[in-house]
């Protein structure tokens, strides 16, 4: 008897042994990826102007145009001051709240831009995008119209950017938009369009003063001063359009030093795409690289009714696109990528977007290649689950053009005589695309392995956004994915 259990004891410090030294079950997920399916996911994708220019402009004729569009993100709202303020304390906030609650009732976010300048004359808010009482309260300005004689009343009206009594107007009413919508969960970012033709930063349609940096200086600190909780946007030529190399850098640093980023308002304009063809019509590429490691950026096109009726989208010759040997599609590829760019505008009317050549799959490929794109290459659990082992490890790489800028939580969960379920931070603010191919490994402790009664058990897992309320969607198969949005990993035994 005493021999038996010598025996019995020997066979069974054997398959420890034996257990020990054997490997991970690990489940092997790229044999599952399929990079062509779209993936709308939070804090990325395509956004749509719905103002540009005047309360009439890309408004869409059907609600399914953007609900049905790959990936729309947000609306862009691009309006003059005087829609809002078009008496001195006097707010309609409603122009812009019916527009926001209707949009984000249907699951989009918004962005913002208000302009003091336009370079339309109908209606009114156009000839005076900053309010006609800020000019008759005493601040300087003057009426321009591009390759015209200065002083036509019937040109629109552009203020002295450092006159000290718009700026005084300018700052009461920046108190004020942000007293309303600083922080708001569904404010995607705001720009910073208080300087400039179209809140661009230049004057290029009207006077053609190039203001200093000091002047640009009093604009960004007007915003940073009221805007604590959004992120602000700004556009690269209000920089760039600066007169002195020492203005340029003076102005980036605070940008920089101040968590303020950049957007591109000229992809595919024929001066651009001319003078930077090496850089798919991005001017200062340094810009977005100081930037786009902590802070989103974005990429605007040229107005689509533009580059469509001149046949410039397809690279036809005789046309800027046609003399480089490129299309549209592909300066839009190469700006994306160079610009690092996480949330991309057409510039028109959606459905005229979806209704050109090949574009129904160039937005798929462009939507999932903006921002972060998340590819889980393996899951690996201890051998003997159940026997000690409580970790489990995930394998990524991020084949997107950018980081993440939010925590996003990995939800694994277990089903078979015993349910488990772990949720924790994911990690994935360190999977950056800084390196091509590079892969980071997660290990995230799972106490309940380590007890699992014996039995076959399934496992599955998710990311998810807990600000969004959001899955964040993986490039694997659909059929692995259940109604509650986990992906099945494998199963396996205990014993």
């Amino acid at each position: 008897m005493r021999c038996r259990v010598l025996q019995v004891c020997a066979l069974l410090c054997l398959l420890e042994s034996m257990l020990c030294g054997a490997e991970p079950t690990t489940f092997d997920l790229s044999r599952s990826w399929d990079a062509t399916i779209p993936l709308a996911n939070p804090h990325k994708g395509w956004y749509h102007h719905y103002y540009d220019n005047a309360l009439t402009k890309y408004l869409t004729e059907r609600d399914e145009d953007l609900l049905e569009f790959p990936g729309m993100d947000h609306i862009y709202l691009r309006l003059a001051w005087s829609y809002l303020e078009p008496q001195e304390g006097e707010f309609r906030w409603e122009i812009i709240d019916r527009v926001i609650k209707k949009w984000t009732e249907r699951g989009l976010r918004v962005s913002l831009r208000i302009t003091c300048k336009e370079t339309g004359t109908q209606p009114i808010e156009q000839q005076f995008a900053t309010p006609r009482w800020v000019m008759e309260a005493g601040a300087k300005g003057g009426h321009f119209r591009r390759y015209h004689e200065p002083g036509d009343p019937r040109w629109p009206w552009e203020p002295v950017y450092d006159d000290p009594v718009f700026l005084e107007k300018l700052d009461n009413f920046i108190r004020a938009l942000a007293e309303r919508y600083d922080g708001r969960p569904w404010l995607s970012y705001v720009d910073i369009g208080s300087l400039g033709d179209w809140g661009e930063g230049h004057t290029g349609s009207g006077s053609q003063i190039k203001y200093d940096c000091a002047t640009k200086l009093k604009h960004l600190e007007i915003h940073t001063r009221y805007f604590k909780k959004t992120q602000l946007m700004i556009s690269d030529d209000f920089v760039r359009e600066t007169p002195t190399e020492e203005g340029q850098a003076k102005l980036h640093r605070y940008i920089v030093d101040h968590g303020i980023s950049y957007r591109d308002d000229s992809i595919l304009t024929d001066f651009k795409t001319q003078r930077y063809s090496k850089t798919f019509s991005v001017s200062n590429p340094e810009y977005y690289e100081a930037v786009y490691r902590t802070t989103p950026t974005v990429l605007e096109m040229q107005h689509l009714r533009i580059y469509t009726a001149e046949g410039k989208w397809a690279g036809r010759e005789g046309t800027a696109l046609g003399d480089l040997g490129a299309t549209g599609a592909d300066f839009l590829r190469g700006a994306v990528e160079l610009i690092r760019a996480t949330y991309i505008g057409y510039h028109g009317p959606a459905d005229q977007w979806m209704a050109l050549p090949d574009n129904p799959a160039l937005t798929v490929e462009l939507l999932n290649r903006c921002g972060y794109w998340y590819f889980p290459h393996a899951v690996t659990i201890p051998v003997a689950a159940g026997s000690g082992g409580d970790t489990i490890t995930v394998t990524w790489e991020n084949r997107g053009v950018a980081p993440a800028y939010h925590p996003y939580k990995i939800i694994f969960r277990l089903r078979g005589k015993d349910n488990h379920s772990l949720s924790v931070d994911s990690g994935n603010l360190n999977w950056t695309p800084d390196q091509p191919n590079a892969i980071y490994t997660e290990t995230y402790r799972m106490a309940s392995l380590a007890t699992l009664a014996p039995g076959r058990y399934d496992l599955a897992m998710k990311l998810y956004c807990p600000s969004t309320r959001r899955d964040v969607l993986l490039p694997l198969q659909p059929e692995l994915r259940d109604g509650k949005g986990f992906y099945r990993i494998g199963s396996f035994d205990v014993r």
